[in-house]
């Protein structure tokens, strides 16, 4: 009997500059995605660009979002292939690799990495898997950011859509304080709990499965939240309810072109954003109220 392959790829050569176009045209259908310049021959300079799909994602809508991420790049729509990848642990292949992050005082590693942390860092040993948040990308690498040089303590904390834990984990480990991680994905419930014994952390770090806040009870001193542009717009009063009013908020998950359309729903319920983090045009924003 042959086993069916059921995890995809979509593969294109674009302009570096689309880059952010198509990564967030695919970040609400694709598991990952991938990328690297190619340095010689006739397309060198350009992107060569891979988004993994854990189901197919269907031709009408692979279309759609490709075309209006070449539309808002301005570019012609470049070639596309889509394809069964062969049925394996693809994303762990894909990072076993990968050396470890650091951003601040944080050193983000895998499994596979046989050196213990550095005496100096704050040690996060998360795998790739089907959750988001290994440290690679920019609004993770700005929340940890915002994180590291937060001028509070927070007794209670907040991760709304956790991914991976990866936020919730590093404010505990820094400050050994608990801290509550919710995500409206089962799996990456499953993930996040999986990552949180494998640090240590079991004592400190709650994960539950919740659509936003509607499981979340109580009021915290500090919500972390690295999702998408528009959700994070819709809680936004849901987040203003839960955060106490010395608080601040950590919310991340779009572009930096977006950020005036996102801020705007929380300046109409009084918060400001304190501290600006750009990184390769995302956006990550420290929210604190008037």
């Amino acid at each position: 009997m042959t086993n069916h392959p059921t995890v995809y790829e979509v593969t294109c050569l674009f302009p570096k500059k689309a880059l952010i176009f198509f990564e967030e045209a695919l970040a609400d259908i694709a598991s990952a995605t991938l990328d690297c310049v190619i340095e010689t021959g006739p397309d060198k300079g350009k992107i060569a660009f891979q988004a993994i799909f854990e189901t197919d994602p269907g031709q009408d809508v692979l279309t759609d979002k490709l075309m209006s991420a070449a539309k808002a790049a301005d570019i012609p729509v470049p070639a596309w292939v889509f394809r069964p990848m062969p049925d394996k642990n693809w994303l762990k292949e894909s990072y076993q690799s990968f050396p470890p992050v650091e951003i601040g005082r944080y050193y983000i590693y895998g499994s596979h990495v046989q050196t213990p942390p550095p005496a100096d860092k704050v040690g996060l040993c998360i795998d790739a898997a089907t959750a988001f948040g290994t440290g690679e990308h920019q609004t993770t690498c700005g929340c940890l950011t915002a994180l590291d040089a937060l001028d509070i303590k927070p007794r209670r904390v907040l991760d709304v859509g956790c991914g991976s834990g990866i936020l919730a984990m590093a404010y505990a480990k820094t400050y050994g304080e608990p801290a509550d991680a919710v995500d409206i994905d089962a799996e990456s419930v499953s993930v996040a709990r999986q990552n949180v014994v494998r640090n240590g952390l079991e004592h400190l770090v709650r994960v539950w499965q919740s659509d936003g806040y509607r499981d979340v009870a109580g009021k915290y001193d500090l919500i972390l939240s690295n999702i998408l542009a528009r959700p994070l717009k819709e809680m936004a009063p849901d987040l203003a309810a839960h955060l106490n009013q010395e608080g601040c908020a950590i919310i991340s998950g779009f572009l930096t072109r977006q950020e005036h359309w996102v801020l705007k729903s929380y300046t109409e319920l009084g918060f400001y954003a304190a501290t600006r983090y750009r990184i390769k045009g995302w956006s990550t924003l420290v929210l604190k109220r008037k």
